[in-house]
């Protein structure tokens, strides 16, 4: 669910049909509360866009309307006064500019509250850690039916994925692969990675949609050949093609380096059976070091069992330079290919430290492997 403000259908008296707005058409700044002043009735908003603070005159709007989260119309709207705006609340402010800089005088303002914004987003982490993910093996788009692959103990395990009127679809684009947007199913292609909420089966084989998100993200293990001078590409050589792969970062790219015992807990979870070379920081009868915590505490079980979220845990590792890593590092990459051939990447994820899991992961797990990490991308939607 996309809890944005993006509403358009507002009342009538406030189209730029009329005299005012033929003279000053209105602006639109969507945002959230920063601060409230009661008594100049007044509000301020930080823009999405930009990130540009506005100044909001209340005292002549005679248009405050109150929505629910996901929202995509005005139909069940109810009217609120000035006083019901708080720090942290969305709003979508349609208004004409004034004489000083930076300021509108509100004709409307629609309002999404925060505390139903957090009871919201708190419902959908919920209901992403219950969701399931894996990489598009066969669409069927007359049936509305997607078969997934899963990563399992025993290797990749298809989940018949059906789809109705009422799924919702979200993509998460390459251009902006942290930000989703609406989507439909004919954007599903064979290879994307998808993330489902749905009503499952007794015995798991299916799963009736509610949501269904996508992307088009490519996971690549691999051994860094070259590190560029600018800091801003490597490249490697993709274990599984045995090609080389120019990737190259931008602001958004987030480089890390998995503590020891998590990249061992990790590699117990591909593959129950892995056992930690002795002298590591994870071994049997081996201390942690250096305050790292041994796989269980790091939020797995040495078992392999845990069933937690990869991206979850990465979050929590801190970044890192590229210039912290050398040649010979094994990692794995998330990102987006650049062309048809595969050779180049821009990369949004670079996780190093990974010499364990590709150790631990059977042959015939290396597509789930990669797959199971690019889901990363897919950010909890706000």
């Amino acid at each position: 669910m996309l809890y944005s403000l993006a509403i358009t259908a507002l009342p009538s008296e406030f189209s730029q049909n009329t005299p005012v707005a033929a003279k000053q058409p209105l602006e639109h700044v969507l945002g959230a509360v920063t601060a409230v002043d009661g008594g100049a009735h007044t509000v301020t908003i930080k823009e999405d866009k930009g990130g540009l603070s506005w100044t909001i005159l209340l005292a002549d709007t005679k248009t405050l309307l109150k929505v629910e989260p996901g929202a995509k119309d005005l139909k069940s709207a109810v009217r609120i006064g000035a006083d019901d705006l708080q720090v942290g609340d969305r709003v979508d402010v349609r208004g004409l500019k004034t004489e000083t800089p930076d300021t509108l005088a509100a004709k409307s303002v629609v309002l999404m509250s925060a505390r139903d914004l957090q009871q919201a987003h708190q419902a959908q982490a919920a209901a992403w850690q219950h969701s399931i993910a894996g990489m598009v093996a066969v669409l069927d788009a007359p049936a509305g039916k997607i078969t997934l692959n899963l990563r399992t103990a025993e290797g990749p395990k298809p989940v018949l994925i059906e789809t109705s009127k009422s799924t919702e679809f979200t993509r998460y684009a390459p251009e902006n692969p942290r930000i989703p947007v609406a989507s439909q199913f004919g954007q599903i292609q064979a290879g994307d990675q998808v993330r489902v909420i749905g009503d499952k089966s007794e015995d798991g084989s299916t799963i009736n949609a509610q949501r269904v998100y996508s992307g088009a993200f490519r996971t690549l293990s691999a051994t860094i050949s070259a590190i560029g001078a600018d800091g801003k590409s490597i490249t490697v050589k993709d274990l599984a093609t045995k090609k080389p792969v120019e990737v190259s970062l931008n602001e958004e790219s987030a480089v890390r380096k998995l503590p020891p015992p998590m990249a061992i807990m990790l590699a117990r979870r591909f593959n129950p059976n892995f056992k930690a070379p002795e002298g590591s920081p994870a071994a049997p009868g081996t201390a942690p070091t250096n305050g790292a915590r041994p796989p269980e505490a790091a939020g797995g079980h040495g078992g392999g069992q845990h069933s937690g979220d990869i991206s979850q845990m990465l979050e929590h590792v801190p970044k890192i330079s590229l210039a912290d890593l050398k040649q010979g590092d094994a990692v794995v990459i998330s990102g987006v290919a650049l062309g048809a051939d595969n050779s180049r990447l821009l990369a949004s994820s670079v996780i190093a430290g990974v010499e364990p899991i590709l150790q631990s992961a059977p042959q015939r797990q290396g597509q789930s492997l990669g797959g199971d990490w690019g889901l990363g991308e897919m950010a909890v939607p706000q």
